[in-house]
């Protein structure tokens, strides 16, 4: 039985939650419909109830707001060479094979059958290898972060404060959308291939690719970063082949921040917006004391139904 007040306090859920998620996009009918209610169940218990996404202050981003659009890149664009980077050990790969050899009394390295199975095992291994490659060129991820308030955040991806933060709703995103947020996992081992499995091999480098492209290292973790992920059938006839990434539907946010940098023309496009279309707006401010940025009011609406 999971302790669940350890589980939540380990952060563990998320382990269990990607888990859920992946088995859900690979797995059987029954299989799917039973890993989205237990999905369903950690959204509404675990997870944070927004989502927060930082944008520079250009008009390109602020227009995509105004749109309820947003822009899924390939993971090939991305600011991390080990960013969706599956590790792939060949030797280990064939000693795993080896064991699947129904006769218990084995291969011998360097006979006949064993040469056989490695040129096997290498040949899949170029094939998946091809595969993963052409995902990270094709699919579409759009990210996000459970922290409004992150120092690093602000200055890496809002042009050191001059830009916004923008609120989603988890659930309005997984509702309305049906898009399916996965929290990243941090740790200090890659995501690894390591076994073949021919009946299930193409749900498997799937289910595989969609773990590296959640799984970072823990140096990243201060961003407490989500991703969505929309495979090449999601972005259709909208994929740009030579930006490689696609402009999709959004949802309208729930609030927006501006950094406490904020140009003031900038500042007037945003306010503006968000008078017009009744969306709480904030602005960050530096705190007197501490390192740290306090959120001040500027405009106030209740959310509509």
């Amino acid at each position: 039985m999971i302790d669940s007040k350890k589980e939540y306090e380990q952060n563990g859920w998320k382990n269990t939650l990607r888990s859920k998620i992946i088995t859900a996009m690979t797995g059987n009918p029954i299989d799917e419909v039973n890993a989205y209610t237990e999905v369903g169940y950690y959204y509404q218990c675990y997870a944070s109830a927004s989502l927060y996404k930082y944008y520079p202050d250009t008009t390109m981003h602020l227009n995509s707001i105004r749109n309820n659009q947003m822009w899924y890149s390939a993971p090939c664009n991305f600011n991390d060479v080990f960013d969706c980077d599956i590790a792939m050990d060949d030797k280990e790969i064939l000693n795993e094979t080896l064991k699947l050899v129904p006769d218990r009394r084995g291969i011998r390295p360097g006979s006949k059958m064993w040469k056989d199975l490695q040129k096997i095992v290498n040949q899949n291994l170029k094939t998946l290898q091809a595969t993963f490659s052409e995902l990270r060129n094709t699919v579409g991820v759009s990210c996000f972060s459970e922290s409004e308030d992150s120092l690093l955040m602000w200055a890496h991806y809002a042009n050191n404060h001059r830009g916004i933060c923008v609120e989603y709703d988890l659930l309005e995103i997984n509702n309305i959308l049906k898009f399916t947020a996965i929290p990243i996992i941090y740790s200090q081992e890659r995501t690894r291939f390591n076994l073949f499995k021919p009946e299930r091999i193409e749900n498997d480098a799937i289910g595989l690719f969609i773990q590296s492209l959640t799984s970072k290292s823990p140096e990243w973790s201060y961003e407490k970063e989500w991703r969505i992920i929309r495979d090449n059938v999601a972005c259709g006839d909208k994929w740009d082949r030579n930006k490689k990434g696609a402009l999709l539907e959004m949802i309208r946010p729930c609030s927006i921040t501006l950094g406490c940098a904020a140009r003031a023309e900038f500042e007037k496009d945003v306010t503006d917006y968000c008078s017009a279309n009744r969306i709480t707006l904030y602005k960050m401010e530096k705190d007197p004391i501490q390192y740290k940025l306090n959120k001040k009011s500027i405009l106030e609406f209740e959310k509509e139904d």
